[in-house]
């Protein structure tokens, strides 16, 4: 697609230093990993390719950049479906906790906020629960944007 690029780590902070001189305040993060699988274990990687991202992001540019990230499957499976497939069929149930596992490892890496991409039914229900408990192991960089992210979806 025209506009979109993809960057190495240390690419991605290059370029978002021309966003910051831009006043641009956000930026919008989707994981492209380096090996897919039928289960997408990079979404759940705390040291996967997201997770890296915004921490190298968070050190250079701390709470001046917003950091958003993308939750969903479909850019970590081999077979490209926003869920796990079982005996043919998108597994809903157990879909909602791998993608709440993500949101954690984005979040305790720093993101601001999270935007769920995929088709799950009950996803920031899942998602929301996952966060509250686990609140005690990550600091919101941007309080109010803890609360909107949930509201606007």
């Amino acid at each position: 697609m025209p506009g979109i690029y993809q960057f190495s780590p240390a690419g991605l902070l290059k370029e978002i230093d021309e966003v910051a001189k831009l006043s641009i305040p956000a930026i919008l993060l989707f994981g492209i990993p380096e090996k897919k699988d039928e289960t997408g274990t990079g979404a759940v990687d705390k040291n996967g390719i997201i997770p890296r991202a915004v921490r190298a992001i968070k050190k250079r540019f701390g709470d001046d950049m917003l950091v958003i990230t993308d939750v969903c499957m479909c850019e970590y499976t081999s077979h490209g479906h926003c869920g796990l497939v079982n005996d043919g069929a998108v597994d809903n149930d157990e879909t909602l906790k791998l993608l709440a596992r993500s949101a954690l490892a984005h979040v305790m890496a720093g993101a601001d906020m999270v935007a769920p991409s995929d088709m799950m039914d009950g996803r920031v229900k899942a998602i929301r629960e996952m966060l509250d408990l686990h609140g005690d192991l990550y600091r919101p960089h941007h309080e109010l944007c803890r609360e909107i992210c949930f509201i606007t979806l």
